[in-house]
């Protein structure tokens, strides 16, 4: 009787405490989502985490790895396992993992002989290309709007051997714009592109571009030696833009300045140019033009230090510069009209 009893209150308890326990799914509910949360944050650390390994050996110095600035004291180019776990304060094995699931992917690569992590070849690639698309993409628009603003044919070129290659144009004139000049090419040494397109290097390495090609004769003042053209680049590289005056033919004058890239490189040049009748008057307009449009570029690439234009609002208004009247038929680049 009494297990009877005893089972009897049992039973008839049974039926208050059925809500909660039919509500007892609904309760574990955030605990499943929880655990799915857990479960995303745990994937995206691993993102994060891999990224930090690529940051640490592409860029050690944003660390503190190497001399300051000025010393001959230079960051280490690759890493070891446990070199990465304790400059980020990760775990050795967690860090070994993800290196391998990277070097798998080709993003980095280990050195045969010391078996130290480096930066794998396919992303230099995909930076290469994302850099080169990026540059096409924005030159586009810059030369338009830069053309439409001064007046005059803008160019961005790049470097090709001992030559400035144009790789984007636009005049204000409709008929002039892009007649056979996109893949045009002119001597790096007199032209005020081209020498943009030098200014990081020094007599050595201009030299290995200059001599094999030789100093092109062009116009009356285009430099004769590589010293000549040494001194050049220097008094270019103090002033911040390169000037060239009766040096591509005669009568034509060119302003251009370097294009920068998110390691500071030089990696192409904005450039205007036409007749020094025309252009010498507002020289000054056309120079302060062309380091505002080398800089909105270089910014757009990453540029350290370039100026960033907020929430991509762009530049300020202002007014386009009157152009002479255009001439009538589509004319291919001469040496006399645009830039060069």
């Amino acid at each position: 009787m009494s297990p009877r009893a005893s089972r009897g209150p049992t039973s008839s308890a049974v039926t208050p405490t059925t809500t909660p326990a039919a509500t007892a799914p609904a309760a574990t509910a955030p605990a499943a989502t929880a655990t799915a949360s857990a479960g995303d944050a745990s994937g995206g650390g691993q993102v994060h985490r891999a990224l930090a390994i690529l940051e640490l050996l592409g860029d050690p110095e944003s660390l503190g790895l190497g001399g300051p600035a000025g010393t001959a004291v230079e960051a280490p180019t690759s890493f070891g396992v446990v070199e990465i776990a304790r400059t980020l304060g990760r775990d050795k094995s967690q860090v070994s993992r993800l290196l391998r699931l990277l070097a798998d992917a080709g993003f980095v690569e280990r050195e045969a002989g010391t078996l130290r992590y480096r930066l794998g070849t396919r992303l230099f690639s995909l930076g290469v290309r994302a850099v080169s698309k990026r540059l096409r993409d924005e030159a586009d628009a810059l030369v338009e709007r830069e053309a439409a603003l001064l007046g005059e044919r803008v160019e961005v070129c790049v470097r090709s051997g001992g030559s400035a290659m144009t790789v984007s144009t636009a005049a204000p004139d409709s008929e002039l714009r892009a007649v056979g000049w996109v893949g045009r090419t002119v001597p790096l040494s007199c032209t005020a592109g081209g020498r943009a397109l030098l200014f990081d290097l020094d007599t050595a390495a201009v030299a290995r571009l200059i001599v094999p090609e030789g100093l092109t004769a062009a116009g009356p003042a285009a430099p004769r030696s590589l010293d000549e053209l040494v001194v050049r680049i220097a008094e270019d590289r103090g002033r911040g833009w390169s000037l060239a005056r009766h040096e591509m033919d005669r009568g034509l004058l060119s302003v251009g300045a370097p294009v920068r890239d998110a390691a500071g490189r030089v990696v192409a040049a904005v450039t205007v140019g036409g007749p020094d009748s025309r252009i010498d008057p507002v020289l000054a307009e056309v120079s302060t033009g062309v380091l505002r449009a080398a800089a909105d570029l270089s910014a757009a690439l990453g540029a350290p230090g370039a100026p960033v234009s907020p929430s991509g609002a762009g530049p300020p208004p202002r007014t386009p510069r009157p152009r002479r009247p255009p001439t009538t038929p589509p004319v291919p680049p001469t040496r006399k009209e645009g830039v060069s």
